[in-house]
């Protein structure tokens, strides 16, 4: 029993949890204008040492700056062509390059 456990945890540290992913969003810049055919890549860590990340899949926007991205997989983090990148479907992963505004 604990043998098959181990293998278990070993398996998911190993190739991370295989739950195919949507996520959608925007892509804007720093004045929230949105950005057409911006890239957006998904991407994630490698858990053995010294091992590139790899790139779970990649899309681009349409007109009005939204897109939606299909993995076989969560992501660990994100690569896109633009300022802000705001996620309808997963909102704590959104992220800015912008600086903040100091008032």
């Amino acid at each position: 029993m604990k043998t098959s456990v181990a293998i278990v945890l070993l398996t998911l540290i190993l190739n991370g949890c295989a739950t195919p992913q949507t996520y959608t969003g925007t892509v804007t810049d720093c004045q929230d204008n949105p950005i057409a055919r911006a890239e957006v890549e998904a991407w994630e860590n490698e858990w053995i040492p010294f091992q590139l990340p790899g790139k779970l899949g990649e899309t681009k926007t349409d007109e009005n700056g939204t897109f939606t991205l299909n993995t076989e997989k969560g992501a660990s983090f994100f690569v896109y062509s633009g300022s802000k990148l705001v996620f309808t479907s997963h909102p704590g992963k959104s992220e800015t390059k912008c600086a903040k505004n100091s008032t």
